[in-house]
């Protein structure tokens, strides 16, 4: 068994952040949770996630002599309404959450949002700890303490930074993850490559193990994906200063594509498009290597096998680019890389957004025949 990988970062004043990767970390979970709240704990789970991996959490659990009780949530964006999120904190006040108890989120980015929520909220803020049990959530949204659900004008649109004070990524637990949903978690590790100089130059050492899904390859990409963002959440936990909007790369067109498909394109297929549309968008506005910017497209392309939106209604995406959250009065923001871990942020209109993806499907179109 390899190794477990950790590292521990303040998100802010008083707070800390331990993160703990590798196989066997599901053990090292039940060890901690006593230390971090002595009372009550709670696990908010949906009901698929909760069927592979319940029992064997459950397990570990009372090894260390604890017995979470189970809150269940719709599986997939259902999940991220206020109804559910009523149910949640109903569920959890009723069945004798206490303010010494927690709150472990076991499942994907959507689990991780409503447990996270809920934590934030119920008796005014317990702890939570993240345990994701997709590529996607393990490598990016677990970590930097953002909670949300949608509303019908957008995704994430309420919400609140409520930092985990622990988050716990097995590898075991991705093993049960369709091919599709893995390859759309392969989208946040390209994404992080990017941001990371250092770790894009390892990035072709892991292309052909990642794509086999070999375990120590996809525990160090995790690992190097948390361990760049904890140190952007680091730098700026509150979003104040701006350095955290460069985790948003890829991810303007990406929402508008993912909103306007009706979630038929999944979160890590849309991005993998805003991806590439920002790639685009580099070279025209951030002066990006067209040389670096093709290695990169071709990664994306490779590893996260965005599919073909020639059957899909999307024409209108770019209407949800006008609520994008990530806009101001002054109009849409994006993140442009300039080189090997560095970005700007740059004031774009929509059209010129449009003609970036459009481009970019050129590309990939050509690259697919070719």
């Amino acid at each position: 068994m390899a190794a477990l990988r950790s590292f521990r970062f303040s998100p802010g004043p008083g707070l800390s952040t331990a993160v703990v990767v590798g196989e066997g970390a599901l053990g090292h979970l039940a060890r901690e949770l006593p230390r971090i709240a002595p009372g009550k704990w709670f696990v908010v789970s949906s009901q698929p996630v909760f069927f592979l991996h319940g029992e064997r959490f459950l397990r570990e659990a009372a090894a260390a002599e604890l017995d979470p009780t189970p809150v269940l949530v719709p599986d997939g964006e259902r999940a991220k309404t206020w109804q559910v999120l009523g149910h949640v904190l109903a569920e959890l006040i009723a069945r004798g959450l206490r303010r010494d108890g927690g709150i472990v989120a076991l499942g994907g980015g959507t689990v991780g949002d409503v447990g996270g929520l809920a934590a934030a909220l119920a008796l005014r803020g317990v702890p939570v700890v993240q345990v994701p049990t997709t590529l996607l959530a393990a490598s990016d949204s677990a970590l930097g303490g953002k909670t949300a659900v949608d509303l019908p004008a957008g995704k994430n649109m309420v919400g609140t930074l409520h930092h985990p004070r622990l988050v716990v990524v097995d590898p075991a637990l991705l093993r049960t993850l369709p091919d599709r949903d893995f390859r759309s978690g392969l989208t946040e590790v390209v994404k992080s490559a990017m941001l990371d100089a250092a770790f894009l130059r390892r990035m072709p050492a892991l292309l052909s193990p990642l794509k086999e899904r070999r375990h120590p390859a996809v525990a160090e990409a995790v690992f190097r994906s948390l361990r760049m963002k904890g140190r952007v959440v680091a730098s700026d936990p509150e979003e104040r200063k701006g350095l955290r909007f460069a985790l948003n790369f890829g991810h303007t067109v990406g929402h508008a594509l993912e909103q306007a498909s009706g979630h038929r394109l999944s979160h890590g297929e849309a991005v993998a498009w805003g991806l590439l549309a920002a790639l685009v968008l580099s070279e025209r506005r951030g002066g990006l290597d067209p040389l670096l910017s093709e290695r990169l497209f071709g990664w994306v392309v490779s590893l996260s096998e965005p599919p073909s939106l020639s059957r899909m209604r999307i024409a209108a995406w770019p209407e949800f680019l006008k609520a994008d959250k990530k806009g101001d009065r002054r109009g849409l923001r994006a993140v442009v890389l300039t080189g090997p871990g560095k970005t700007a942020t740059i004031r774009c209109e929509a059209e010129e957004a449009g003609e970036a993806f459009r481009e970019a499907r050129r590309r990939y179109n050509t690259a697919r025949d070719g």
